[in-house]
């Protein structure tokens, strides 16, 4: 993911309030989930559960596909909803601030329809008291979740006031609900759509399924190479040793110029470099690195004018 596609770079939304400033899609989804919530409590219909949680009989025999979405914006109790909303708002917006909220609302949302999705065709198929809806959205966060211990497995999140590595903390939210069913029991969390969610996040992560970059094409489309201009004094002057120049341009045990780097290379060595400001801080940066972050925005800059 290059500099260019993330949002510190492309500048915050120039809306106010709410909906603007940091992390707008997470504050958003966080109001939704509450409004809803109050809503469910206020009307005490049992027609909101019927249309809008899912369930296999409702999502594949009667095609209410939307309860794959909605499902995950309802809620039973208050400690539901703030335990998922608590931990979506932690890890969350960080992962918004690094992927942009046009790519982490897209994120989050087929993240949910993909839990869901996962639940309903295992119920079904395990015939298992199709009667009980499942709502939250329990399996969008734990997507979240993964995708924030893959950055930063060893940050330490506090957990009942226990300081916990994220690693640690994600592996107890996986594991913790299947005690029940290994023992043959059933269990009241929607474990499917935790595993799922979870898997999705991994997958993700591991093949950039970035929206922006899925739909301008650009895992099909060849890269560019930038090379810095050579000034005219070095192209009217012939080398005196051809061999000899040609050998020196790689500098043998160096590696090629940064500014001559194809394009997803440079992305893959910028993440890495994010990935060591996040944990040491810039200080610990190398020349090397330093070089990465001026060349990817360099580039960002050219592209930038470009659009103008």
């Amino acid at each position: 993911m290059g500099i260019y596609d993330r949002e510190y770079y492309r500048g915050e939304t120039g809306a106010s309030g709410w909906f603007g400033g940091v992390s707008p899609v997470c504050k958003t989804l966080i109001a939704i989930n509450v409004v809803v919530f109050l809503l469910e409590q206020l009307t005490r219909s049992e027609l909101i559960g019927h249309y809008f949680a899912a369930s296999p009989e409702g999502t594949l025999h009667r095609f209410r596909l939307w309860q794959l979405l909605t499902a995950t914006f309802l809620h039973v109790t208050i400690w539901h909803l703030l335990g998922n909303m608590w931990f979506f708002w932690i890890v969350g917006r960080e992962m918004e601030s690094m992927y942009g909220s046009r790519d982490f609302l897209a994120f989050y949302l087929c993240a949910a329809v993909f839990s869901t999705l996962a639940w309903v065709l295992i119920a079904a198929a395990s015939a298992r008291n199709p009667a009980i809806p499942m709502v939250g959205a329990s399996g969008a966060v734990m997507a979240v979740m993964m995708l924030y211990t893959l950055f930063y497995p060893k940050r330490e999140i506090l957990f009942f006031f226990i300081p916990m590595p994220m690693w640690l903390l994600l592996a107890i939210y996986l594991f913790f609900p299947l005690i029940p069913v290994l023992n043959g029991g059933d269990s009241r969390i929607a474990v499917e759509a935790h595993l799922a969610g979870a898997g999705f996040g991994f997958l993700f992560k591991q093949f950039d399924l970035r929206f922006s970059r899925l739909s301008s094409g650009r895992m099909l489309k060849p890269r560019l190479r930038i090379f810095s201009p050579v000034p005219r004094e070095q192209t009217r002057t012939r080398s005196p040793n051809p061999s000899r120049s040609s050998a020196t341009v790689g500098s043998a045990g160096k590696s090629a110029p940064v500014s001559v780097i194809p394009e997803e290379q440079l992305d893959a060595r910028l993440d890495e470099v994010l990935a060591k400001i996040a944990r040491e801080g810039r200080a610990g940066l190398t020349e090397e690195e330093q070089r990465v972050l001026q060349e990817a925005s360099r580039r960002a800059r050219i592209r930038r004018s470009d659009r103008l």
